[in-house]
């Protein structure tokens, strides 16, 4: 009776420690899915923001090139895009117009550093999955395409003003400083990403 007993006893040690095995390993691929997925998600909607918010866009300059180019249409046509720059400097003072930049500046830091914390939780899991790398790097284009409009718009502010000039530099400083975390980011993810393709092909 008591070597029925210890046998059952190892066999139910044995079968705890499969399952302990197995639950440990779908816990590994299930977060790394999860925080995948979740890049691709707060890629899309910093991309999303930025176009919304107008801060990424077609310049008049462009539009003007195709129009000269292929000819213009009839008065129904649609209407020439306007650049970030031209919209907030539009019949505003050079004081609001530092406002504007630097909240726009702000937020946009704001939401990248979000989609960088989902960047480094992606790095921790060791996996960097195809889509996400470009995603990732999609983001990052048009982090890069709204810090050149918010420049720009500076820029065309008058020169003999710069009342809140500084707010707004500060304010890009901060952005370009998470600009270049990201761009760094984006380089180790493609390294782990190649590493990765490179120790598949040797094993197949």
């Amino acid at each position: 009776m008591t070597k029925i007993f210890c046998c059952l006893a190892l066999l139910m040690l044995s079968g705890c420690a499969t399952v302990s095995m197995v639950s440990e390993q779908a816990i590994v691929e299930t977060t790394a899915t999860a925080e995948q997925s979740e890049m691709r998600k707060t890629a899309a909607e910093f991309e999303t923001l930025a176009e919304t918010e107008g801060w990424v866009g077609e310049s008049r300059g462009l539009a003007g090139i195709a129009s000269m180019l292929f000819g213009s249409k009839s008065d129904n046509s649609e209407p020439t895009p306007v650049s970030y720059s031209e919209r907030v400097t539009k019949d505003a003072k050079a004081q609001a117009v530092y406002q504007t930049i630097a909240s726009d500046a702000r937020r946009a830091t704001q939401e990248l550093s979000a989609l960088q914390a989902v960047a480094d939780d992606v790095l921790a899991t060791g996996i960097v999955d195809r889509a996400d790398l470009m995603s990732f790097e999609g983001a990052l284009v048009t982090a890069q395409k709204s810090y050149r409009s918010f420049a720009e718009a500076t820029g065309r502010v008058e020169a003999d003003n710069k009342s809140g000039a500084a707010l707004a530099d500060a304010a890009l400083k901060d952005f370009a400083a998470a600009i270049d975390t990201a761009r760094k980011s984006a380089d180790t993810m493609a390294d782990v990403y190649a590493d990765e393709s490179a120790n598949s092909a040797l094993t197949s």
